[in-house]
């Protein structure tokens, strides 16, 4: 009995040096966790890849310049990473009168723990608010090449929202500003480039464009070698801000290459396009494969389809600077072959009356130039062309009858036998070939070379036409089958035959005369002193 309280008295104490074992256990546990803890939060304190430090130099490894941050603030919880605001990139040894390179009010860099075991140099995401871009000269831009290495990092996804983009401009004017709505980059790296999408509003012509595609990886030392592909859309694109056109464009397309040189292949469509003088909305469509330098802007038109009516325009040329002008020269080079006339001339003619004065079939080349400046496109074209029309015949009422009775009465019909001039809706009309050469500066074109020929009768004019009075002034000479007293009756045909003699060729009469007036109200008659016309 005795026996079995001495046991029971000495179990107590078995369980309570185990239970004293067990907390000793649990404290030396706890301090081994704490110590692991300590020193993880020593290792992450001295290796975390988002202090001040290491971002600052990860930053400049991408945008080599002169960094400042106002301010920076580390973040551990419940994901690694850091906030910093007030960034300012600049350009090495720029002056502060210079605007910065980038701006970004503020930076978010968020990662993941588990990244930094699997994946230890990828960034899940960065956020970019109050984000500005200058884009300088290329003059200044040869600053941007010298980075300092190749960046290791992957981002996920950056993302920037309500940014702008301004792009310095060669002239005196203020910078474009390029609004982007929405811009999402990813799986960006310095190996491989990124995938974006884009969302902004072109400032000329104002409008808004979509893209998605790829760019990257960018080259260092040579930013015009970066990579670049994708499709884009150009929205209600208002041509008014150009002086002298009109119309709302739209465009799709897509585009591949490098910066310096992307072929971009695709189509536009202006529903409404006019010469604003002319009063004429028509509709025009194109087709394109052009090359582009998106450094500069510069634009290459290797070839160019516009549609007018049943007529196509084969246009190239280029857009691009030019010696040391400020702006761009424009510079395009216009191929008609079985065109129609009267698609051409209704873009020019103004007037509510039938929008062309003559119809038919017609090749054309012509070289345009503009160069840059705020005239009315009007007043700075210049154009250098040939044009032959065949099978033409006057659009307007009145001319098609004086047409139809000149022709008659050249040819020597008697005038009992003319009769009436066709009624006013007549679509018959005697037919005209008409061809020459035109040189346009300063609003005066000046035509050489012309010779317009119907039945009966062939003219060779020379003289000018102002496209904005539309002051006509034209001397040449007229040759007819008949004589002048055949082409007259009563008292005039009288003093005719007295004339006869003077104007009577080989082959019929040919008789000097003038035309000038305006072009919708044109004065004809003798030139009485064509030798010094």
């Amino acid at each position: 009995m005795s026996n079995f309280a001495v046991e029971q008295k000495k179990l107590p104490a078995v369980d309570s040096r185990q239970s004293h074992d067990v907390h000793r256990w649990w404290i030396k546990a706890l301090a081994g966790a704490g110590i692991l803890c300590a020193v993880a939060a020593g290792i992450l304190a001295d290796h975390f890849p988002f202090t001040r430090k290491a971002v600052s130099e990860s930053l400049l490894e991408s945008f080599p310049g002169e960094l400042k941050i106002d301010s920076f603030k580390v973040v551990y919880f419940p994901h690694p990473g850091c906030v910093a605001e007030g960034v300012a990139f600049r350009l090495k040894a720029s002056s502060a009168a210079v605007p910065p390179l980038v701006t970004i009010r503020r930076l978010k860099i968020q990662a993941s723990y588990l990244n930094f075991l699997v994946r230890p140099h990828f960034v899940s995401r960065i956020e970019l608010d109050g984000l500005r871009v200058n884009v300088p000269l290329p003059t200044d831009a040869g600053h941007l090449s010298s980075g300092s290495g190749t960046s290791v990092i992957t981002i996920g996804e950056v993302t920037a929202h309500d940014a702008v983009l301004y792009v310095v401009r060669h002239d005196d004017k203020a910078p474009l500003q390029f609004d982007i709505h929405d811009l999402s980059l990813e799986s960006v790296s310095a190996k491989s480039g990124a995938s974006y999408r884009v969302d902004l509003r072109n400032p000329e012509p104002p409008g808004e464009i979509h893209s998605t595609g790829h760019i990257g990886p960018f080259q260092k030392g040579n930013f015009a070698q970066t990579p670049a592909s994708g499709e884009y859309s150009f929205d209600r694109a208002d041509l008014s801000v150009f002086n002298g056109i009109a119309g709302v464009l739209s465009s799709k397309g897509k585009y591949a290459g490098s910066l310096g040189n992307l072929d971009v292949e695709g189509g536009a469509d202006i529903p409404n396009f006019e010469v604003v003088r002319s009063g004429h909305a028509l509709p025009l469509a194109t087709r394109f494969v052009l090359a582009v330098d998106a450094t500069n802007g510069d634009v290459t038109i290797n070839n160019l389809t516009a549609m007018r009516g049943r007529t196509n325009i084969a246009v190239h040329g280029s857009v691009a600077h030019r010696d040391d002008m400020p702006g761009k020269f424009t510079s395009l080079n216009f191929t008609v072959r079985d065109g129609h006339i009267e698609d051409l001339l209704a873009i020019f003619v103004t007037g509510h009356e039938h929008p062309s004065p003559l119809a038919g079939e017609t090749n054309l080349t012509a070289q345009v130039t503009v160069p840059p400046g705020g005239k009315q496109l009007l007043e700075k074209l210049a154009l250098d062309g040939d044009f032959d029309i065949s099978n033409g015949h006057f659009e307007k009422t009145a001319t098609k009858a004086s047409a139809d009775k000149f022709s008659a009465s050249a040819s020597g019909e008697k005038k009992e036998t003319q009769g009436d001039p066709p009624p006013a809706d007549s679509t018959e009309s005697v037919p005209a070939q008409l061809r020459g050469h035109v040189v346009l500066r300063n609003t005066i074109a000046t035509m050489t070379d012309v010779s317009l020929s119907i039945p009966g009768a062939d003219a060779n004019m020379h003289g000018t036409f102002n496209i904005i009075s539309q002051n006509v002034d034209f001397h040449g000479t007229v040759r007819t089958n008949a004589d002048l007293s055949q082409q007259t009756s009563g008292i005039k045909s009288i003093f005719a035959k007295v004339l006869d003699p003077f104007f009577r060729k080989k082959g019929g009469t040919v008789v000097p005369v003038v035309m000038n007036g305006t072009y919708h109200h044109p004065h004809f008659g003798l030139d009485l002193n064509p030798v010094s016309k």
